[in-house]
């Protein structure tokens, strides 16, 4: 296993084909790492899944949310990519991102995001057929960049997309403090904060993951750039079907936000699942399948 660098919290491994194969259990499809030029400057890790029996469905571009680990979506990854070509692209906040000039507070606001990925689309030669899929951060990102005619596509899946970015009063102090006091601000009061607003135990794994593998100067410019951020309310230039799905169980992201996102758009609805658990799981297959069907074809 390739270890690319250490961090604050222990040891942080770059993720080989061999590692990613190995984590999602030796799908049927090929995969490909590698890293694509976005927007100014900025070199995106992109891995694509190319099953070996296509189900010829249109790919998707899959858009994880804020500092994301794939390890959380491991087990839909792991069943989707035999039969369906995706291009899992991380974000630029992410650890395997590579740039090499000093990073400033304005390169992780979210049109830079869409920026990349319009670029990333294009150089994958993707065209408007594909599907988005996005969470968190990421179904914000694509969200934003349809509002503003920066990216196209046949439809959008978005798992619980931010309206705005919530930061309670406890947390000014992350935003003020150097980036190198967030280790011991994360172990003190990020964790056990997230530990007790998150009801399903995995999710607050996953995010205690997220966390503890971020790359931190990024993580406080990520934060300084998008604390004021709100999605506009007016959302009539999104032509294309947008599936917001949103999970009664999940605390952090706010289903009263999920709602009113839909019905701003004009192709919007409401995908009602389980849990958030349940959105990172092969179980969610279908759901995605039974909405594209209804709306995209």
């Amino acid at each position: 296993m390739n270890v690319q660098a250490r961090s604050r919290f222990g040891r942080v491994e770059n993720m080989e084909i061999e590692d990613v194969r190995a984590l999602l259990g030796n799908p049927d499809c090929d995969i490909q790492s590698r890293l694509i030029e976005g927007a100014d400057g900025f070199n995106l890790r992109v891995y694509s899944f190319t099953p070996h029996q296509d189900s010829g469905a249109r790919p998707v571009a899959f858009i994880p949310g804020w500092t994301s680990v794939m390890d959380g979506w491991a087990p839909l990854i792991a069943e989707w990519a035999n039969t369906r070509v995706i291009h899992y692209i991380e974000t630029r906040e992410k650890r395997s991102a590579e740039i090499s000039r000093r990073i400033r507070k304005e390169d992780f606001e979210m049109r830079r995001h869409a920026e990349d990925l319009r670029t990333i689309v294009e150089t994958l030669n993707l065209g408007s057929e594909i599907l988005w899929f996005g969470s968190s951060l990421g179904a914000t990102v694509i969200l934003h960049g349809l509002r503003e005619n920066i990216l196209d596509g046949k439809g959008a899946f978005l798992v619980a997309p931010n309206s705005e970015f919530r930061f309670s009063t406890w947390m000014i102090p992350f935003i003020a403090a150097p980036w190198w006091c967030y280790p011991p601000l994360i172990r003190l009061f990020g964790l056990p904060y997230l530990k007790w607003r998150l009801k399903e135990p995995k999710q607050y794994i996953r995010y205690r993951r997220t966390l503890t593998q971020a790359h931190l100067p990024r993580l406080k410019k990520s934060v300084q750039a998008n604390r004021r951020y709100a999605l506009p309310a007016e959302l009539d230039s999104v032509g294309i079907p947008v599936a917001i799905c949103v999970a009664a169980s999940d605390t952090l992201h706010t289903g009263d936000d999920s709602h009113s996102i839909a019905d701003s758009l004009p192709k919007g609805s409401v995908v009602e699942v389980p849990s958030n658990q349940y959105a990172h799981e092969a179980s969610l297959i279908p759901d995605v399948n039974a909405w594209e069907g209804a709306s995209c074809d």
